[in-house]
């Protein structure tokens, strides 16, 4: 339980059941159920998640950075799961539209000629053409392998 802090179990408390707690609660509560977790993140030395990934281009993580956009600049990248090597950087006035991000993911596929098994991303609506086209051609592989 030690990726979660007390704000976070709050929020979680308050919103998904008819219990409601002060914040203050929270955080005596949970010093007391998990005094490791709450010492590790006092001590900003949280566990790393074990991550294991089967080979190259097997999953890909996508994601935009938007702390540059007051200047102009929208940044989208992909990192490769299993190599952590950059797959693509891409710079341009907007990482919010689907068509640009759908456009970095159909490169990329040209350019390494193969449909990754998985893309991670955030679910946001930069996303959704992403998404769709890697449901549509894990598909289509599917139904000419049968």
């Amino acid at each position: 339980m030690a990726e979660c802090g007390y704000k976070t179990i709050w929020k979680l408390v308050n919103t998904t059941t008819n219990v409601k707690v002060t914040q203050e609660t929270t955080r005596c509560v949970l010093k007391v159920i998990d005094p490791e977790g709450v010492a590790l993140r006092s001590a900003h030395r949280l566990r790393h998640r074990v991550y294991t990934n089967k080979g190259p281009n097997f999953t890909i993580h996508i994601d935009g950075y938007d702390k540059l956009k007051p200047f102009g600049i929208a940044i989208h990248v992909a990192v490769d799961g299993f190599s952590r090597c950059i797959l693509w950087l891409e710079a341009c006035y907007s990482n919010n539209d689907p068509r640009i991000i759908a456009g970095f993911f159909v490169n990329f596929m040209k350019r390494i000629g193969r449909l990754p098994r998985l893309v991670r991303g955030d679910a946001g609506t930069e996303n959704v053409w992403v998404r769709a086209m890697q449901i549509a051609f894990r598909f289509s592989m599917i139904a000419c392998l049968e």
